[in-house]
């Protein structure tokens, strides 16, 4: 799925979350070979693919959210997500945006799922938040947690925008070629 619109277009879209009616909450080769649903909205393309994209040259992400009806973007140059040999690890450059620079906590962090267990912690972040995400060391910060969920750190977070006991109403992860 492309979105044409945000910011002179070219975005290729790898993750989307709106209305909860996908679990997210999955296993190391449904995140590997991609899940969802795309007619209603949500899904997560594979990451097996966003590998593949952002090996062939430099790219961007996007991140969008909403929380209280109100729009946030956060945005990282040097996007790259290595392969499988390497959990799926996640390079990211300098943040710009309005959305707060959660992420920089989790670059260079191997991707965790309940099945597949690669954060710094002794216990399962993805196990424990309910969410795979490229964990350091189980902070409640994830896209890819349980819809809705108001508790204990499981829904999906982006530090200093949702609270810990809060979650945001509207995910999308993108990807695009740097325009440098």
């Amino acid at each position: 799925m492309c979105d044409t619109k945000t910011d002179g277009g070219g975005w290729i879209i790898f993750q989307r979350r709106v209305n909860g009616k996908v679990d997210f909450y999955r296993g190391w080769k449904e995140y590997r070979d991609g899940f969802g649903d795309y007619d209603i909205g949500e899904f997560y393309l594979r990451n097996e693919n966003i590998f593949k994209l952002s090996s062939t040259g430099q790219y961007n992400l996007r991140i969008d959210l909403e929380y209280y009806n109100k729009s946030y973007f956060a945005q990282y140059e040097d996007f790259k997500v290595f392969g499988e040999y390497e959990n799926y690890k996640l390079q990211i450059g300098d943040y710009s945006g309005n959305a707060t620079n959660s992420l920089s906590r989790h670059d260079r962090m191997f991707f965790s799922t309940f099945d597949r267990d690669n954060d710094k912690s002794s216990g399962n972040c993805a196990e424990q938040y309910s969410g795979a995400w490229w964990y350091s060391n189980c902070q409640p910060y994830t896209l890819n947690g349980k819809w809705g969920s108001k508790s204990g750190g499981h829904g999906l977070h982006w530090v200093g925008l949702t609270r810990y006991d809060n979650s945001v109403s509207f995910s999308e992860m993108k990807l695009r070629e740097s325009k440098n």
